[in-house]
């Protein structure tokens, strides 16, 4: 099964999103570190414990060895947060794809031969799965990007791509 690790900045769109139930009915294995689950606000962290509860997300906590790994990777990239290098770190750990939206993160986990997915990504799995229909992702994908994190930036011809493939 393949092991997705979830950044902050997905995790939250989806949230706002109301797309949880979508995302998690994927067939993945799905990780994110502690220090990727403590920037949530406190209600959007209860929104993931019926997920965590039942091993659908496995919130990892990071061992002194590992923080030191973490803080070593910080360090040759200060323009990424601890929690940004944390998943990047638990992505290569555990040989898993990294969903972010942070160019920054993204340019530094494909310039560590890391696979690498952003929104678009994370939509088009739901639909071709059929966790969420087309006319669906189409309403969500637009609340993205208009109302939920409208400094979002996604590519404009890759929307428009989706939008006319998900009708």
């Amino acid at each position: 099964m393949k092991i997705i690790v979830n950044d902050a900045n997905i995790l939250i769109d989806l949230v706002e999103l109301d797309l949880l139930a979508n995302f998690f009915a994927l067939k993945f294995a799905f990780y994110t570190t502690s220090l990727v689950f403590e920037e949530l606000e406190e209600e959007q962290q209860q929104k993931f414990g019926v997920y965590i509860a039942d091993s659908t997300l496995t919130v990892r906590e990071m061992t002194s060895a590992q923080l030191m790994e973490v803080n070593r990777i910080q360090k040759t990239k200060p323009a990424l947060s601890q929690q940004d290098c944390s998943a990047f770190f638990q992505a290569q750990l555990e040989k898993g794809i990294l969903i972010t939206s942070d160019n920054t993160l993204r340019k530094f986990a494909l310039t560590n031969n890391l696979e690498v997915h952003g929104h678009l990504w994370v939509f088009d799995q739901m639909f071709e799965a059929g966790t969420i229909s087309g006319q669906l992702a189409v309403e969500k994908l637009n609340e993205l990007c208009n109302i939920v994190n409208q400094k979002l930036g996604l590519p404009q011809l890759e929307c428009q791509k989706r939008v006319h493939q998900w009708r």
